[in-house]
């Protein structure tokens, strides 16, 4: 596949917040994710109500995506331990097609947006990176730093704008590196 600008060795920071994305999935602090669980978090989402019984089964689908190009680098795994997620997040990030990262964004994006208007407030932002961890003023230094255009709304596209930040990112520009939570250590 072909490589895009990015740098092929990884900085610290980098290694943190995929640890950090990875511990927040290993809900039973196991040391691995399953597929199976990965793959159940549609029904979750409508179980509590924060996503349409017919959007689960393409939620679903955006997420078997990113299971297999994300988490799994292409390759066909029913779990993946921390370095086997780091070491398939390296190798993604110099892919030229990186789409598979976005797929499931709308999906996450609808679910936080809790009175359906197509932007996260300040308030639904804030509930969901405090569900990752992150203390209230933290939260809203965030929000400050996605909402560029300063109308204190984010919209879908800010969003995905933040998430492949946090992913594919070197740095703490924006501050990105935050939203899944406080990074935790080496």
């Amino acid at each position: 596949m072909a490589t895009h600008d990015v740098q092929k060795e990884v900085t610290d920071l980098w290694i943190k917040k995929m640890k950090t994305h990875f511990n927040g999935n290993d809900k039973l602090k196991q040391g691995y994710v399953l597929k199976e669980n990965y793959l159940k978090l549609p029904e979750r989402f409508l179980q509590m109500g924060k996503i349409s019984e017919e959007n689960v089964e393409n939620f679903r689908a955006a997420l078997q995506c990113t299971w297999r190009d994300c988490w799994c680098g292409g390759e066909v795994r029913e779990k993946v331990t921390q370095s086997e997620f780091i070491e398939s997040m390296k190798n993604f990030r110099l892919w030229e097609n990186t789409s598979a990262l976005a797929k499931p964004m709308p999906f996450f994006f609808d679910a936080y947006d809790l009175n359906h208007d197509g932007f996260l407030t300040k308030e639904e932002f804030c509930t969901f990176v405090q569900g990752n961890g992150l203390d209230q003023e933290r939260a809203e230094i965030l929000f400050a730093q996605i909402d560029t255009n300063h109308d204190d709304l984010i919209s879908l596209e800010d969003f995905i704008t933040c998430i492949r930040a946090f992913f594919l990112s070197q740095d703490d520009e924006g501050h990105y590196s935050y939203v899944f939570g406080p990074l935790i250590g080496n």
